[in-house]
């Protein structure tokens, strides 16, 4: 079978959307499958986006499109070009502060709030160092995420410009140029210090509304690093030396801090976290005051709303650890999943041969890592272009155009971070089904560990420490790699829970080798754990009280050690989950070693894909099917291209549970597979040959087999993916065995006509027997739904009863209109009325306006016209309309004998409800004759009861259609109605209006062609002759007031029903007659 990476119907939009958001509109020029149609100027003004091979993504249709992302920092300039097509959105940050606090604790260095008096000097942006920016306990703050001029700076616009900025021909465009981007703003601008003089409840409102537009990651590059100025007592700081630095790897030399230096004490020098240990002490300083800060804001935000919270590492190249806000999931380590640390990737344009003054002699900088080193968070790091990054900018230097909408081009983590960040909108928008946790992994774990330099092509990054596939202390995972990541996941980092309920391939290698390594590094500081513990525990035990940052250590210890158990009970393996209903395909050459469970829907995988799990484990309701090929179309330079993959000898273990399925593809071979009892095993669909010859010899035998060792493989329960081949199986020990059989299509039907129509189409050479062939059962299901006549033959018989029902309600006592005795009388009548019966229900309103007028003493006559529209439901609708003509006449046999007689002509024109006729409509006529002999002797001034018995004979002339194939022919129907019923009436008073209450119950027996038919013809080669129910007989039953406001003039208000053991009819109806 072969298998084709989906591109979702959502994503073709794109590629035919006009963008209006600038002057002139913009047509996209990119095409699905051709990565370099989407390579532009525009595009290439940010090099980032060919370092990660974002076009591989925009091929396959993903963008952002659909999916809210965000930005906490320094406000959006929402007048910029860049965000001018609706996709900007700014949230508000309101409450009161919760402690007191300062933005800019180091703003006697450098890194304070903007000069508001001055904020331009000598071109130059102007800060004022007298300024901390405090606030205090209880203090108001209320900011949306714009851009506010003197308060913020231009990095939250060039940040969300990295992100998410339009593409639209100019200048350059965001990595989630599809994407909604919600801004918040911090209220002040990127010299804020990234401490616990942050505060908590700020940040914390700012992160819930962000999280409470429904973002899925928010990204953090506002802030400057701490100086040992507000660090903690003993506080080490950051003296670099820079100089030429050797990068063999490359055979080049970079401009960059040379070697990690020796500490200062200078209050001025950044905090230098040289080692895990100081990495530690930094931590406390969070913890210890007594007082939560910004980190608990984001630490409780991204897991109490599963919001990926990006944070940038630092800007100190050779700094053994990232800093505290990026490193947060080693001292909390709940928080790993939804965290991310991004580090810095060297380059330019051109990339990947791009020139660089930072490099000796000008020669290429892409692909060396610069800035904080990943360290003991390069579990949760990865790296992506930090410096020449071209975005959207504020004019901040000079003064006559301070505030406008400009470029420019910034580096440092501050600028790989929203890489990072739009990269995951995208992952967003190719995995909708993930959690925003396992999206994190996927872009993770496909992170590219090798250099794209020109001829070192392959050969790992510069200083990659580890063995390839695993997070190295300089890189992290690695470099982001957003088109791999189009493709599944690189590794399972312990269960994989895929709840699918689409289809979806996965054709990237899946291993298990980083949380193998890990399992190595727990064991290791398990035992060092062990006796800092036991230290710990003592020094609590042993005085009155532990330190603040003894206390921090033994919590943080505490909390390290639960996650290493629950790796460690998890068994340090890749495994895999398949839940819901959608079908998953493996086309790797996978080498995770858990087992793979698959819960719900369908897994379908080569050998080499599942081979190196525990077991396949397939439950109740779940399929397994292993592939023998499968194809795996990918974009590229010229667009699409298709490889073919074949399945290998590895072996495959699997167990099917009763209820579970396993699909049988013929030729596979070293399955290793159990059935449980009430297992069943399908066969595979047939290839385009198989079906091609069943074509032609329809009957004949496919045998379907594949070899391994199988147990009770002969006791499986054979089904078909088809609904007209049965199977048979014929499995032994070492081999699946299935013979495929036509069967008769009718004996698939699920009614009498089903069969007759599957019959019709069985025995037709037609394109809808072509069709349905190959039909599963679902498929033929809805084929016969399009063919189903039942509907209309029940609206029939609807139609017929309402026409009953009319007619009752025309009739009154005789008494009455004896009472009425002016020569001519107009009426008009208008009712609604509901019917259902046999899964039908329809809606009539009536319409009728007659006039009579006595003939003599003893006889009238009277006609009318009028209209019904009735509307019949049930899985669909139809309508029909119809036009009526009546005569009728009432005549006095004696004086307590009356004679009623009359002719009905109705003609409509009839809305099949048949799906296939596609609201075609067709025209019928129906001839109704009728009489009444009706008993005046009892009666009263109190009181009158009339007994009445009718009879009526109906004609109903049924025209055919012809839709395609499919022909349903005229139909002719005589039908005869004996009636025998009372009706009551007792006439009062109320002031000079007199009234009636009237009464009329009858029970009505059918004859001859009760049961309506009809006859459908395929192709003009095979009839089948449908049935509907039969019209049994029926009690009517009415109720009315009649008021006479004058001699000339009364209204009735009425209801009629009718009934028997299948149908339910209620109506209500109004009737004015005018006499004179």
């Amino acid at each position: 079978m072969e298998h084709i990476i989906p591109i979702r119907k959502t994503a073709l939009a794109l590629f035919i959307g006009v963008y209006t958001g600038s002057a002139l509109a913009y047509t996209e020029v990119g095409q699905l499958g051709n990565t370099t149609s989407w390579e532009t100027q525009e595009y290439l003004k940010d090099w980032g986006l060919t370092s990660m091979n974002a076009s591989t993504a925009y091929a396959m249709g993903f963008n952002g499109r659909g999916v809210n992302i965000s930005v906490m920092d320094s406000g959006v300039l929402l007048n910029h070009p860049e965000f001018q097509d609706g996709r900007i959105h700014t949230v508000k940050t309101v409450g009161t502060y919760h402690t007191n606090g300062m933005r800019y604790p180091d703003a006697a260095y450098g890194n304070g709030p903007i000069n508001k008096n001055e904020p331009v000097k000598n071109g130059k942006r102007n800060f004022d160092k007298t300024d901390n920016g405090k606030f205090t306990k209880g203090e108001a703050f209320d900011i949306d995420g714009s851009w506010h001029k003197y308060t913020n700076d231009a990095h939250g616009t060039h940040v969300g410009g990295t992100m998410a900025a339009t593409r639209d021909g100019n200048e350059m465009h965001g990595v989630a140029f599809g994407a909604n981007l919600y801004s918040a703003n911090t209220g002040g601008n990127d010299n804020m210090t990234y401490g616990p003089n942050q505060d908590y409840n700020f940040f914390l409102k700012g992160y819930t509304a962000l999280a409470d537009a429904g973002v899925k990651v928010i990204n953090n590059s506002w802030g400057s690093n701490r100086r040992v100025n507000s660090s903690f007592a003993g506080a080490e700081g950051f003296k670099p030396k820079y100089d030429w630095r050797d990068v063999p790897e490359y055979g080049v030399q970079y401009y960059d801090v040379v070697k990690a230096p020796e500490p200062t004490s200078n209050p001025a020098a950044h905090l230098y976290l040289r080692n895990l240990g100081e990495a530690k002490k930094a931590y406390y300083q969070f913890v210890t005051n007594g007082e939560k800060n910004f980190i608990d804001a984001a630490y409780e935000v991204a897991k109490n709303k599963e919001v990926i919270q990006v944070f940038t590492a630092g800007n100190r190249s050779l700094m053994a650890e990232s800093f505290t806000r990026a490193m947060l999931p080693y001292f909390r380590p709940d928080a790993e999943k939804y965290w991310v640390n991004v580090t810095g990737q060297a380059g330019g344009d051109g990339y990947p041969n791009d020139s660089s003054q930072d490099i000796n002699g000008e020669k290429a900088a892409s692909d060396i890592q610069e800035f904080n080193l990943a360290g003991h968070s390069k579990w949760w790091t990865i790296a992506a272009a930090a410096e020449n990054i071209y975005s959207a900018y504020v004019e901040l230097q000079d003064t006559k155009t301070y505030g406008n909408a400009i470029y420019k081009s910034a580096g440092g983590t501050s600028m790989a971070a929203p890489h990072v960040s739009g990269a995951l909108g995208v992952i967003f928008a190719r995995y909708p089904y993930m959690t925003t946790a396992q999206a994190r992994d996927v872009m993770l774990t496909t992170a590219r560990q090798t250099t794209l330099r020109k001829g070192l092509e392959g050969k790992p990054l510069e200083r990659w420490e580890t063995e390839q596939g695993v997070p190295s202390n300089v890189w992290g995972w690695g470099i982001l790699d957003l088109g791999k990541a189009m493709f599944g996941p690189g590794q399972f980092l312990g269960e994989f829970n895929a709840t699918l309920n689409q289809d979806d391939l996965w054709s990237n290698d899946i291993s298990d080798k980083a949380i193998k390594v890990r399992k190595l590094e727990d064991q290791a500081e398990a035992a060092t754990w062990a006796t800092r513990k036991a230290e710990l525990q003592a020094l609590m035990q042993n005085r009155a009280g532990a330190t603040a940052e003894e206390k921090a250590e033994y919590q943080v210890g505490l909390d390290r050690e639960i996650a290493r158990n629950q790796r460690a009970a998890q068994g340090y393996e890749g495994a895999l989950v398949k839940n819901g209903n959608g079908t998953l395909t493996l086309t790797g050459t996978n080498s995770f070693s858990g087992k793979v469970d698959v819960k719900e829907g369908r897994l379908s995988a080569l050998n080499q894909s599942v081979g190196s799990s525990k077991g396949v484990f397939v439950r109740d309701g779940a399929t397994l099917e292993i592939l023998t090929k499968a194809n795996v179309t990918k974009p590229g330079p010229s667009g699409y291209t298709t490889t073919t993959i074949a399945g290998t000898a590895q072996a495959v273990t699997a167990t099917i549970a009763k209820g579970g399925t396993f699909v049988l593809n013929d030729g596979i071979a070293n399955i290793h597979a159990t059935f449980e009892d009430g297992a069943k095993l399908q066969s595979a669909q047939f290839d385009e040959v198989t079906q091609q010859q069943l074509r032609q010899n329809p009957h004949q035998t496919v045998n379907i087999q594949g070899s391994g060792a199988f147990v009770n493989a002969e006791k499986a329960q054979a089904t078909s993916p088809y609904a007209f081949f049965v199977a048979t199986n014929q499995s032994n020990a070492g081999t699946l065995r299935l013979t495929m059989q036509k069967q008769a299509m009718s004996n698939v039907a699920r009614s009498t006509n089903e069969a007759a129509i599957a019959n019709a189409i069985d025995n037709s050479t037609s394109s809808l027997y072509q069709g349905l062939l190959f039909a599963s059962q679902a498929q033929a299901y809805n084929a016969f739904d399009g063919l189903n006549y039942d509907a209309d033959l029940a609206a029939q018989q609807h139609n017929l009863i309402n026409n009953l029902t009319l007619r009752q309600q025309l009739t009154q006592p005789a008494v009455i209109n004896a009472k009425l005795n002016q020569n001519t009388r107009l009426w008009s009548n208008s009712s609604y009325n509901h019917l259902s019966t046999h899964g039908l229900s329809s809606h009539s309103y009536n319409q009728l306006l007659g006039a009579d007028f006595n003939v003599n003493d003893t006889s009238n006559v009277g006609a009318f016209f009028g209209a019904t529209k009735n509307t019949h439901k049930n899985d669909r609708t139809s309508k029909d309309r119809a036009l009526h003509l009546g005569v009728y006449s009432n005549y006095a046999l004696t004086a307590d004998l009356n004679l009623k007689a009359g002719f009905i002509h109705t003609r409509s024109k009839d809305e099949k409800h048949l799906a296939i006729a596609n609201k075609g409509k067709a025209h019928s006529q129906t001839e109704d004759l009728f009489a009444e002999l009706v008993y005046r002797g009892i009666q009263s001034d109190s009181f009158a009861l009339e007994p009445y018995a009718g009879v009526s004979y109906l004609h109903i002339n049924t025209k055919g259609f012809t839709q395609g194939e499919i022909r349903v022919t005229d139909n002719k129907r005589d039908l005869f109605v004996t009636s025998v019923g009372l009706r009551p009436s007792i006439p009062f008073s109320l002031g000079a209006v007199s009234f009636s209450l009237q009464g009329d119950v009858a029970y009505h027996r059918f004859y001859h062609d009760k049961t309506p038919q009809g006859v459908m013809i395929i192709n003009d080669q095979a009839q089948a002759t449908l049935y509907g129910n039969k019209l049994t007989n029926l009690i009517t039953a009415g109720l009315a007031i009649q008021a006479n406001f004058t001699p000339a003039f009364s209204v009735k208000l009425g209801y009629q029903g009718a009934y028997n053991n299948d149908t339910k009819s209620n109506g209500v109806n109004a009737q004015l007659k005018y006499a004179f």
